[in-house]
């Protein structure tokens, strides 16, 4: 009997103990596989630190984002957007670059970019980074080279598959600006922890040179964005034989003005900036009435300002004496004269017309569908 206790009390402390030895392998192989998962979703959301910087990523509060659309087959970029937002103010902005702008490198910055790249050419275009360099870190090298032509800070890159960005972006009077149905799926998010998963959950389509967390500040800020106050922008530029050159003056100036605005509180009059300067060369000697045909105060006045801006004569504006008109319609005594004007609008209606108001070459009727309501988001 004293036998059989004393075998019954080593198998129960044997059993303890392989009890304790799989317990303990357990937590092991636990945390293994936990820290595993750790490290693969930390690479996943963490795909920043994974390469060497060429620029000081900023994401201030004053956030300057370079946006691109990247065809994923070809690698090609089709579409540049610089994202500016004022956490502070809420106001947001869009300008759109276009892809094909050339950036023609000084000696001594080819130099040193042939360092890293033989494939650089000394004039470089923006939709062929992917060409030049591999990896994210390419995109780096775009703002590199905005910097270069443009007097401006810009802080940090996002780059989207044209498929997302095409969910939300629309180009409209040649800029890009948030889909209404983006807008609503944002609009969803209440407050700050909502508006942070909600960034957590954009993050698996996105690429960028700054973190989750870092992305994660600006959730409060994206809460006082009022979405009837997003402007839209385009970079001025002269667009020939599908090449772009900057006008870096004239963009450099509008952006810094985009950045001394304070709080909004009215809608966008119109898209700001130029679609194609080249356009605009044909009609400079050609002389503009603009009629408001809309009887919205104040909206004559606003194109006046952006067409004398462009460097075209504007003879006067006055009101229409008709009943209101829905569309604008440009007359013009040659077609292809109002052609050059049409990007500054919606959907204007083209007519040739012998004689205009005050002896004009060309006469815009602005419509209501040029008002403020009709072009502050798509």
């Amino acid at each position: 009997m004293q036998k059989k206790g004393m075998f019954q009390i080593f198998l129960r402390t044997f059993l303890k103990t392989i009890g304790i030895i799989v317990m303990f392998l357990a937590i092991g192989v636990g945390s293994y596989f936990l820290t595993m998962l750790f490290h693969k979703t930390t690479e996943r959301v963490e795909r920043s630190t994974k390469y060497e910087h060429v620029i000081e990523v900023n994401p201030s509060s004053e956030s300057s984002n370079l946006i691109y659309s990247v065809d994923s087959d070809t690698k090609e970029v089709k579409a540049v957007v610089l994202e500016l937002f004022d956490k502070e103010t809420g106001n947001l902005d869009y300008v759109t670059i276009p892809n094909k702008t050339q950036i023609s490198l000084s000696s001594q910055d080819y130099t040193k970019y042939l360092e890293v790249s033989q494939l650089l050419p000394q004039i470089v275009t923006l939709k062929d980074l992917n060409e030049y360099f591999s990896g994210d870190v390419a995109y780096e090298y775009g703002i590199l080279f905005l910097q270069s032509e443009l007097d401006v800070e810009i802080g940090y890159f996002t780059a989207l598959d044209k498929v997302e960005f095409n969910k939300r972006f629309v180009k409209k009077n040649n800029a890009f600006v948030p889909r209404t149905e983006y807008l609503d799926t944002v609009a969803e998010n209440k407050d700050e922890k909502a508006m942070e998963d909600f960034i957590e959950k954009e993050w698996d389509v996105v690429i960028s040179d700054i973190t989750l967390s870092q992305k994660q500040q600006y959730a409060e800020g994206f809460l006082k964005v009022n979405r009837d106050f997003i402007y839209a922008h385009r970079a001025y530029a002269e667009e020939i034989k599908g090449q772009a050159v900057l006008d870096a003056k004239k963009t450099t100036q509008m952006i810094k003005k985009i950045w001394e605005n304070g709080p909004r509180t009215e809608k966008q009059s119109g898209v700001g900036g130029s679609g194609n300067t080249s356009q605009l060369k044909k009609i400079r000697n050609r002389t503009i009435q603009i009629t408001n045909g809309s009887r919205i105060d104040g909206l004559a006045a606003s194109f006046q300002t952006k067409l004398t801006a462009d460097g075209l004569t504007v003879l006067g504006v006055g009101d229409f004496g008709g009943e209101i008109q829905q569309r604008t319609v440009i007359y013009a005594k040659k077609k292809k004269w109002a052609k050059c004007l049409k990007d500054y609008f919606n959907n204007p209606r083209i007519e040739q017309a012998p004689a205009l108001t005050n002896g004009a070459d060309i006469e815009i009727v602005l419509g209501l569908d040029d008002g403020p309501s009709a072009t502050a988001t798509p």
